[in-house]
């Protein structure tokens, strides 16, 4: 998937159709000449280590507008995001965006290297109508770890859900024997953690950071794509974690 995925866009990201598309978006700055561009004014910056070989004209359009910033990036971004729910262009754009973060999502819940690639395939398949559907009108900022972390819920939490509410076929014989309580996975048990953590009035911000930690595992891989250091993250975390221990002992 990822190969295919990275000879997909060498081969749109100078084609002239695509290019003409993009021209008439009307997006901020100058007519792009690759979509490379349009990637980094989206806040696009390779990094080592994030799982993505980086597109030669990505790196240097970056380079070249590091001056720019969160903010410019996000409302640029934003507009893709608008345009992604009519064109599949501008999707594929998102998509592209937001792909280090998914390689370092499967990297971390992938058991082996095949599974590497299966849990990349099933994360890039949910992607795609997030993307398409994401309310931007609701959440104008933090999209980019908004969507990596609604296509993680969707690949690993939203399952184990489905499992745990599904009804299991019992023999008469097996309706007589004494029933124990459900196992909760480790992910549906987070979940049930953070909705009680945001009644007892945990800001939703500190919510989504502990969720994103929990997901991709490791503080490096949620600095990436926040686009902050990993001791920022570390930072955040204990304070959050800090706040969380007095919320409960005051409910308690």
């Amino acid at each position: 998937m990822l190969c295919r995925l990275h000879d997909e866009w060498h081969h749109i990201s100078i084609r002239s159709s695509e290019l003409r598309t993009v021209r008439t978006w009307g997006l901020p700055g100058l007519p792009v000449q690759s979509l490379d561009e349009v990637l980094a004014r989206c806040g696009y910056r390779p990094a080592p280590g994030a799982g993505q070989a980086p597109p030669v004209a990505a790196t240097a359009t970056a380079t070249a507008t590091t001056a720019g910033t969160p903010d410019h990036y996000e409302d640029y971004l934003l507009q893709v995001m608008y345009l992604a729910r009519a064109e599949p262009l501008a999707a594929r754009i998102v998509l592209q965006r937001i792909l280090p973060a998914l390689v370092a999502v499967a990297n971390r819940h992938a058991a082996s290297h095949t599974d590497r690639h299966a849990m990349l395939d099933e994360l890039v398949a949910n992607a795609w109508p997030i993307i398409r559907r994401y309310p931007c009108e609701r959440r104008p900022r933090h999209i980019v770890p908004n969507l990596v972390r609604d296509t993680s819920f969707e690949t690993f939490v939203r399952p184990v859900r489905r499992k745990s509410s599904g009804e299991v076929p019992m023999t008469h014989d097996q309706l007589d024997r004494p029933t124990h309580e459900p196992v909760i996975g480790a992910l549906e048990e987070l979940v049930a953690v953070l909705h009680e953590a945001r009644r007892l009035g945990l800001a939703q911000a500190d919510i989504d950071l502990l969720a994103q930690i929990v997901t991709m595992g490791r503080p490096e891989e949620v600095a990436l794509v926040l686009e902050v250091t990993p001791r920022t993250v570390r930072n955040h975390r204990d304070a959050i974690v800090h706040r969380l221990r007095n919320i409960v002992r005051e409910a308690a």
